[in-house]
């Protein structure tokens, strides 16, 4: 699969995103001792968090690329609606097409978590606590949602439709939404319910199931290549669609056009950590850039990166530009797609540390790189779940080595490192002290060699002033940057 060099540039769109919006609560904690009263594990809850999920998580995905959404939904007039409207708000969406139901709850997924460690490694799901109601909405309500998505479709424009079949989504809401949006010229992207009827969906412009959903609603089989395009090519005349994106997990995507041919996007082996919020994030990213004009077969390469990206993470996690940027040059440079600059590292290390994840951080100029240099690195990355390496430019290794260092400049020293499995991004600093880099980084680990033990240490005091802590790495004896030349001069 040839993915875009860079990200396309976006026309500011605003997008309207109708479906249910959930409360995704998680609880995580450690597993130590199994309960004295049943054979059950006993969670010792240490961190609560909440974050938008489904039609609100396609809300903050698409506020993370620029775009103006606004939401068509319907939550409880309960504390836990306030709570999901303020942070739906707070994602950067318009909220006035929320219409408030007391005669429903809003919906809550509560996930409990736990680890087998206090750095939170071996983290799984332990079980999930749903509390909604599923019943087709009142007549009353679904006419008040009707008449606010009148309103909010003559400001977009485009429409993704995210339906969990909840009740929601009313066979007249859907009708409104596609018929209304098509009227008026505008594509609607559907990440359809698991059903056996997609005629529900009739008139979209594309529909981005997973391979059981149209396993499901067509009655073929999608285990083999040679059930794709049948499939695809099925719902497509059956609903009068102008595109199909089928997610078949390892096996990637597959795009049809009508009219066109099909296109299998690949996906690259990793390992799944977690699906939440994936089909979300193919809804929000593929849908976006179709909606702002990007060629097709562009925005479902675009959403099958996303996608890799999000199975990586615990929950659902907002997929950045930043992140997606660093995958593309991934792709294409491999290793070398590690190295980014303080602008682009921090949002990706804001997402991580939400995400629960502690970084590490280690600096140095890692000149001639030596087994010493390799000792130090893989040390630092254990202390932590990633690490970010400073590298010293070449002005200031000369301020700090003498003439005629660096042997190699920054660029070749950058490449190596990031080639290292324990390095997870590489950022070059223009100062000769690691102050101000520690500080853009904001670590939870300092890591420096035991030889700084008794001396004064860049960035120590600020990060211990939020509960970060320093560590000392053990030094391989004989190992050094400096004696390694004089070897090489004297030999």
């Amino acid at each position: 699969m040839q993915l875009p060099l860079d990200l396309p540039q976006l026309r500011p769109v605003r997008v309207l995103v109708a479906g249910e919006v959930v409360l995704d609560r998680y609880l995580w904690g450690e597993v130590t001792r199994v309960s004295p009263e049943a054979p059950i594990q006993i969670l010792q809850v240490n961190r609560r968090e909440e974050r938008p999920g489904n039609a609100a998580f396609v809300c903050a995905n698409l506020s993370a690329f620029g775009a103006a959404p606004a939401v068509l939904t319907v939550v409880g007039d309960d504390a836990n609606g306030a709570l999901l409207t303020a942070m739906i708000s707070g994602s950067g969406a318009d909220i006035q097409g929320i219409v408030r139901d007391p005669s429903r709850p809003t919906i809550v997924k509560e996930r409990l978590l736990g680890s087998v460690q206090s750095v939170r490694r071996a983290t799984q799901q332990l079980l999930r606590v749903d509390n909604e109601d599923s019943r087709p909405l009142s007549a009353d309500v679904e006419a008040e949602l009707i008449a606010r998505l009148e309103r909010e479709l003559s400001r977009a424009d485009g429409v993704l439709i995210c339906d969990i079949n909840k009740g929601l989504l009313t066979p007249a809401v859907l009708k409104a939404l596609i018929e209304g949006a098509r009227g008026q010229g505008k594509p609607v992207v559907v990440d359809p319910r698991m059903t056996d009827d997609f005629s529900i969906y009739r008139g979209a412009s594309a529909l981005t199931p997973n391979r059981y959903e149209t396993e499901r609603a067509t009655g073929l089989r999608l285990s083999e290549p040679a059930g794709w395009q049948p499939a695809a090519r099925k719902l497509i005349d059956d609903l009068g669609l102008d595109a199909c994106l089928i997610t078949l997990d390892r096996d990637g995507m597959y795009l049809a056009q009508r009219g066109g041919e099909g296109l299998h996007i690949t996906t690259a082996p990793q390992e799944v950590y977690d699906v939440t919020g994936a089909g979300d994030v193919v809804l929000a990213i593929f849908g976006l850039f179709l909606i702002a004009g990007a060629e097709i077969e562009t925005a479902a390469k675009l959403a099958n990166a996303a996608a890799g990206l999000e199975v990586g993470r615990q929950g659902a996690a907002v997929i950045s530009r930043a992140e997606l940027a660093q995958a593309l040059r991934r792709a294409h440079h491999g290793s070398a797609g590690k190295i980014v600059s303080i602008a682009d590292l921090q949002p990706i290390l804001e997402r991580r540390r939400a995400e629960g994840l502690r970084i590490a951080f280690t600096n140095g100029c890692f000149d001639l790189l030596h087994a010493g240099h390799v000792e130090v690195l893989e040390f630092a990355r254990s202390q932590g779940d990633l690490l970010v390496v400073g590298l010293n430019d070449d002005a200031s290794v000369r301020t700090i080595k003498g003439q005629g260092r660096p042997v190699y400049p920054a660029a070749d020293r950058a490449r190596i490192l990031a080639a290292l499995e324990a390095v997870d991004y590489v950022v070059v600093f223009a100062e000769v002290r690691a102050e101000n880099i520690i500080r853009a980084v904001r670590p939870d680990i300092l890591v420096k060699g035991e030889d700084w033990q008794g001396k004064t240490v860049d960035g120590a005091d600020f990060i211990r002033q939020y509960g970060g802590k320093v560590v000392f790495a053990r030094l391989l004896e004989g190992r050094a940057t400096s004696s390694t030349i004089e070897r090489v001069r004297q030999s």
